[in-house]
């Protein structure tokens, strides 16, 4: 189950699924961590069950979710830049920005634009909330760009502030919460700005998707356009796109926070769009274009394919959240996370780097951040038997996934991590690496820090016993490297870093193991892979099988709690 945190001031639950769920359950933890000595100042919302969800905006940002000073039209519309500047802040979103053909039809969007410089004073306040937003958009991109250079600039900083604050007025000024015609849109691209500056969880920005899912609700953006004839393809179409980002957006917020979804499937029907360029379909068309072949590439094709992968890893963390599935259960939820990942086309397959080194460098993060949501499939489902540690063919079966569905995104990591340099294959779209990254790798992260734990709690009985365990190790030591690059800007990253540093400091000496021969197979990465290989596993020999001890329960042992801090590493 969830852990909850109850005090005389507060109450504060995550669920069972999230990483700090995972870390409880290490022991050997609470014996290397002292209270005495913490990371940063010792706060209840720096302790690890709040895991970074910082309770309140940054420091004189302001918030949509709080009291706002109310700013006139024509106080909205004096601080707007001069054209040049406004004209080089769109053209940087639509060919940059993942969400531009999701949210905004591109020539609908050019047309009403020419039209508010025609005559700015006619254009709805919630356009020009719209136009605020893609310009905050561009402006982080500008910032993100700055800070990968090693350069700081005050004016990027200052600019997309400035930007980011303006939507909020044109939101306020345009009574967001009786939704008019751009408000979703609005709110859409706002809270993609709030989640990415975001560097470690904040829950304010979950309790901010509640409010726009709510307010898409109230449009009907949840019930398919096929139910009303009268709304025209591109409308539907739209429609469509902006309720898969928002499906999106809540399953990553969610996820990210360990708390329930606000989106349940049973109460919505609408379809994934059509995979389609902008110009298969216009403000004129009446009839539906046919959509592309899976096999073609289009600004929405691998959207389309990644949702259909969340809304099945969507499924299975509501089935799993509470308690363990049955062997049924999870046999269906099986086969469906099979048949999404063989509905992927082949551009689409995670391969390996090095056989892909000419090929469009967003494709190449595509791929992986796919890979990565498949792996984090998998564990969600096997999760309970890994942790649990029943014995059984099923519940080795269980941890033989776990782990290798650790490795595998710890591995991304480290490529990702290379590839973001200097030279390297994706620094070019540096910032694409969004932050919610940051949870998949950190829930990766605990799951090989705990299964190295359990080995180590039996080692005096098999030291041989997991296969794998030199991978788990050489991952775990490159991934505390990382951790500690951004350690100085991120909570979360500090938290890593440390409780690795403390399984390793556990880690028994070398000499113990003098049979113990590393394994080369963890940076190997297998092409073409397909939904029967992520659920096959590793093939075991008889000689390689899972420690039984790795397996069992340990019924005299209760854990108090969540630890009140983390520490620095210790000598």
């Amino acid at each position: 189950m969830g852990k909850l945190s109850l005090t005389d001031h507060d109450a504060v639950y995550i669920g069972s699924s999230h990483w700090v769920t995972i870390l409880e359950e290490i022991r050997s933890i609470k014996d290397d961590l002292s209270d005495e000595q913490s990371i940063g100042p010792i706060s209840r919302e720096s302790t690890p069950f709040d895991a970074g969800f910082t309770r309140g905006a940054p420091p004189s940002r302001i918030s949509l979710l709080a009291s706002t000073t109310s700013f006139s039209r024509e106080q909205i519309l004096a601080r707007m830049p001069p054209r040049k500047a406004v004209d080089r802040l769109v053209g940087q979103y639509f060919n940059t920005v993942d969400l531009s053909p999701v949210v905004l039809h591109r020539d609908t969007f050019l047309a009403e634009y020419a039209n508010f410089w025609r005559d700015p004073s006619i254009v709805p306040i919630m356009w020009i909330g719209l136009l605020f937003s893609v310009m905050s958009m561009s402006a982080y991109l500008q910032q993100q760009d700055n800070e990968a250079l090693g350069a700081t600039s005050v004016e990027s900083n200052d600019m997309l502030e400035t930007y980011r604050a303006l939507t909020i007025y044109c939101l306020v000024a345009g009574d967001y919460l009786r939704p008019s015609r751009y408000t979703i849109e609005t709110l859409t691209l706002h809270f993609a700005l709030e989640q990415n500056v975001s560097v470690d969880t904040y829950v304010g920005n979950w309790i901010l998707m509640g409010v726009v899912i709510r307010i898409a609700f109230r449009t009907g953006l949840h019930r398919d356009p096929s139910h009303w004839p009268n709304i025209r393809p591109l409308q539907a179409e739209l429609r469509r796109r902006t309720w898969m980002a928002l499906y999106q957006m809540d399953f990553f917020t969610s996820i990210q926070l360990g708390l329930p979804r606000i989106i349940k499937d049973t109460q919505c029907d609408t379809r994934p769009p059509l995979s389609l360029m902008d110009s298969d379909i216009g403000l004129e068309s009446v009839d539906y274009p046919p959509e592309r072949p899976s096999t073609e590439r289009t600004p929405l094709s691998h959207l389309i394919h990644r949702h259909a992968i969340i809304k099945v890893t969507a499924e299975i963390y509501e089935a799993t959240e509470t308690a363990s599935p049955s062997s049924a259960t999870r046999s269906i939820l099986s086969a469906k996370i099979e048949k999404a990942v063989d509905s992927i086309p082949t551009w689409l397959r995670h391969k390996p780097l090095e056989s892909s080194i000419a090929e469009n460098p967003i494709t190449l993060l595509s791929r992986i951040n796919l890979d990565i949501l498949i792996h984090k499939a998998v564990y969600l489902l096997h999760r309970w038997s890994f942790i649990k540690g029943s014995t059984g063919e099923e519940s080795t079966k269980s941890n033989e996934l776990c782990i290798n569905a650790g490795l595998a995104i710890l591995d991304h990591q480290r490529r990702i991590n290379e590839e973001l340099q200097p030279g390297g294959l994706m620094f070019a779209i540096r910032w694409r690496v969004a932050h919610v990254l940051n949870h998949e790798v950190l829930q990766a992260t605990m799951i090989l820090c705990f299964a190295l734990s359990r080995f180590n709690e039996s080692i005096t009985t098999n030291p041989y016993a997991v296969y794998r365990r030199n991978d788990i190790l050489d991952a775990l030591k490159v991934s505390k490297g990382i951790w500690k690059e951004i350690a100085d800007r991120s909570v979360e990253a500090q938290r890593a870093a440390t409780t690795i540093s403390s399984v390793l400091n556990n880690e028994p000496e070398s000499s113990k193991f003098p049979g113990l021969v590393p394994s080369d197979g963890l940076f190997e990465q297998i092409p073409a892979i397909s939904g029967q290989d992520y659920m096959s596993g590793f093939e075991f020999g008889n000689d390689m099988a899972l420690d039984p001890s790795f397996l069992q329960i340990y019924d005299d042992v209760t854990f108090a709690g969540m630890l009140d801090e983390f520490v620095t590493e210790q000598s």
